[in-house]
């Protein structure tokens, strides 16, 4: 069984009880009675809110660790699941309606993070998403064979290894992170694919690759940068495309996202992204940006679209 309690040094709280069914997790809470009292009040403070009183800082209170005892580990996969779903019910139902929402709604988010790191590590370091979702048909099913393509944040070079490898392709990518571009190198170095991709160490806003290319890949890229339309112009000057092919997340892929949103909690599936798309928000930027839609659809909650240039910094 798991139980939540308190530290031994704590004081006591009136009309609290030491053990909250069902446990193997505790809180452990501060020692000293004032540091006790200031976020037992900061507690209070947090669940009297309305959605729409966010709190300047965060409450000392919601700094508690939560410890679980070893047992855990070894536990049966079914067991440990319902241990802690249990234990987290338990405490969430112990909270005001309102302040239960937002709790189990900013949890989610943050299990969402876990589900994708913990998947990445388990898939020998590459998201399962690109095997399970067929994640690079799109672009080598739309990429001329033998034509030039640059991927811009290119991240792991998975996507970029893919066009190389089907599409006969003359690959650049570029990618803002070291170590992501070492790990690319290596990717295709094991692979030996021929001809091999070339990555870059750079910002793709600020980083120009030298040359031309027929398509510009922006796969899960998009959505983390400001001035969007300002910087899809900027690349059709730089590297005058045919084409882009762009997947970005969508806002409405399920009813949580808008209601976290409405809650004011993270509602985004990264928190590093600038935004997250409607069609028309999607449809608006391109537009804005000289770019015709020749093709949208939606798959596993995120769009994809083939846009050409209208103007004269690309080639049609």
């Amino acid at each position: 069984m798991l139980r939540i309690t308190r530290n031994r040094n704590d004081p006591p709280q009136q009309g609290s009880q030491q053990k909250l069914r069902p446990g193997n997790v505790r809180i452990q809470s501060p020692t000293q009675a004032t540091h006790f009292e200031q976020r037992r009040r900061g507690t209070a403070d947090l669940m009297s809110m309305s959605s729409a009183q966010a709190p300047s800082e965060t409450p000392a209170a919601v700094l508690h660790q939560v410890r679980w005892e070893r047992s855990l580990l070894e536990a049966d996969l079914d067991d440990a699941v319902e241990a802690w779903k249990v234990s987290l019910h338990g405490f969430a139902k112990r909270l005001p309606p309102l302040a239960r929402a937002r709790f189990l709604m900013q949890l989610d988010s943050s299990c969402y993070f876990m589900h994708g790191e913990s998947a990445q590590a388990a898939n020998n370091g590459l998201h399962p998403k690109h095997r399970l979702l067929n994640y690079h048909a799109f672009y080598t099913d739309n990429i001329p064979g033998g034509s030039c393509v640059i991927d811009l944040g290119s991240g792991v070079g998975a996507l970029a290894l893919a066009i190389a490898t089907t599409c006969k392709s003359s690959v650049t990518g570029i990618d803002w992170t070291p170590a992501n571009v070492e790990s690319s190198r290596a990717r295709v170095a094991a692979a030996g694919v021929d001809p091999a991709p070339t990555f870059i160490v750079g910002d793709i806003t600020a980083t120009r690759a030298p040359g031309q290319f027929d398509t510009i890949a922006l796969s899960n890229v998009l959505e983390h940068i400001t001035d969007r339309v300002a910087r899809l112009r900027l690349w059709q000057n730089w590297y005058s495309p045919r084409q882009f092919l762009i997947r970005v997340p969508a806002f409405d892929r399920d009813w949580r996202v808008a209601w976290k949103r409405e809650l004011g909690v993270e509602w985004r599936c990264d928190p590093t992204h600038e935004t997250e798309y409607s069609q028309d928000e999607l449809e608006t930027e391109l537009r804005e940006a000289g770019l015709m839609i020749t093709s949208l659809h939606r798959r596993w909650g995120e769009f994809y679209c083939i846009a050409k240039p209208l103007t004269e910094g690309g080639r049609s």
